[in-house]
């Protein structure tokens, strides 16, 4: 643990400064290793200037398992484009951290429709010209006057072991002007391919957002696994707990 600390507080530090942010967080417990488990997940973003910003993120994927990465991002009336340095932190994996790039494209189609498709390359460390795992990521996002819609598809594939991860999620966000809490609902399908046969999971995702203005908006979200062809797995379970600001 503490090497996952040190290296998401190297990579993440010294992309922020005393500026505005957009600035994201939330606390993680989980069941789905079949144990216990506890993370945190972040996401912070500043201006430089009007159209050039910096970006420090951290994914929780699993147990002690993270996607970290610094970006720099560039708006360009409808289009934007980001690319910078990566961390893949893994748990229990042959090659625990695994330096990489991140890269991503947004498009804003509509006023209401837009379009992003990030990458994550990992390279092993002792030789970085061979693949150690690509994590690619097509997203749209679908915003009304009441509701907030995300749908994305997610592959992982490894190239250090067989495993090849196939994820669809739906996510909705609804509320209403002047009422301070909303609702989301969500559900996910991932299909995992590996050497001997294969998995499918189903999950359920619900929660409640508190929209306080000026004083950041918190939420609690809890994703539940209603169908699984691993047998006794019993009801694996995430709650997670955050907030959103603009400092």
């Amino acid at each position: 643990m503490r090497k996952i600390i040190v290296s998401l507080l190297l990579i993440c530090l010294p992309s922020l400064s005393l500026g505005a942010l957009d600035l994201r967080g939330a606390i993680h417990v989980d069941t789905f290793g079949n144990n216990h488990a506890v993370g945190f997940s972040f996401f912070a973003e500043e201006n430089i200037t009007q159209r050039i910003a910096m970006r420090a993120q951290a994914d929780y994927l699993r147990a002690k398992a993270y996607d970290v990465q610094a970006l720099m991002v560039g708006r360009f009336d409808m289009l934007t484009l980001a690319g910078g340095f990566a961390l893949e932190i893994n748990n229990g994996d042959t090659i625990p951290i695994a330096p990489g790039a991140g890269l991503l494209f947004g498009w804003q189609i509509t006023r209401a429709l837009g379009l992003e498709t990030t990458m994550l390359l990992s390279f092993k460390p002792e030789d970085l010209s061979e693949l150690h795992d690509i994590r690619a990521k097509i997203l749209f996002i679908y915003n009304t006057e009441n509701s907030n819609t995300t749908f994305s598809y997610k592959a992982d594939k490894s190239f250090v072991t067989s495993d090849f991860v196939n994820t669809l999620d739906l996510q909705v966000e609804a509320f209403e002007e002047g009422i301070p809490v909303g609702l989301s609902i969500g559900s996910g399908v991932d299909f995992l391919i590996k050497s001997g046969g294969f998995d499918f999971d189903v999950t359920m995702a619900g929660g409640l957002n508190v929209y306080a203005g000026k004083y950041g908006t918190y939420f609690v979200k809890t994703n539940i696994e209603v169908f699984s062809t691993v047998e006794n797995r019993g009801i694996p379970y995430e709650i997670v707990v955050g907030t959103r600001f603009n400092l």
